[in-house]
């Protein structure tokens, strides 16, 4: 009896300590840009880009200029969501640099965090923590992070990012994911 009740007990405990650590933010480089895997990794009973939610970013420029900040936001909505997460990055999209960190993220607030990239560490993942995950009304969260463009353009730079409408079950079922791509071009 032990044999069962002692393994089943340590995995339960883990999944929850795993349902906890997602709501404090994913690893790192799960925006599913350069190839990599999205939050879908975990969250993957439902297709992503479902229809009912979206994820939107707003304030990347089509045009960026050297050294110049830009605010960015980010929304991810869906009917039902009680809370609600992302991880974004900027990344050249070209050149001798394609994948490399582009520009540099300021958090605005307390509810975003800084996490540095699981292989290259120079690359900076903006991404939700606990307070961030936490949504004002159901249906929609949001953050601002504050963005400043290379002061070299080497080239066009690349925002992926990766959403997660959840249900707050403490489970990585009926979460929804979502994700966007959106390229900046440095000016002339």
């Amino acid at each position: 009896m032990l044999k069962i009740v002692v393994p089943a007990t340590v995995i339960l405990i883990g999944l929850q300590l795993a349902a906890w650590a997602f709501k404090e933010g994913p690893y790192p480089n799960v925006t599913g840009g350069f190839g990599e895997q999205s939050c879908h990794l975990c969250h993957l009973d439902n297709p992503i880009n479902a229809p009912g939610g979206s994820v939107k970013l707003d304030g990347i420029p089509s045009v960026y200029a050297a050294g110049q900040t830009y605010p960015i936001t980010v929304t991810i909505a869906r009917g039902g969501l009680r809370r609600g997460g992302f991880e974004i990055a900027a990344r050249f999209s070209g050149g001798k640099q394609k994948g490399k960190q582009a520009g540099v993220w300021k958090p605005l607030d307390a509810r975003v965090q800084l996490i540095p990239g699981a292989v290259d560490k120079v690359l900076t993942f903006v991404q939700h923590n606990l307070a961030g995950s936490r949504v004002a009304a159901m249906g929609a969260n949001t953050w601002t992070i504050d963005w400043t463009a290379p002061s070299a353009p080497a080239a066009p730079v690349q925002f992926n990012v990766a959403a997660n409408a959840s249900n707050n079950d403490d489970s990585p079922l009926g979460d929804y994911i979502y994700v966007k791509m959106v390229r900046s071009t440095p000016a002339k």
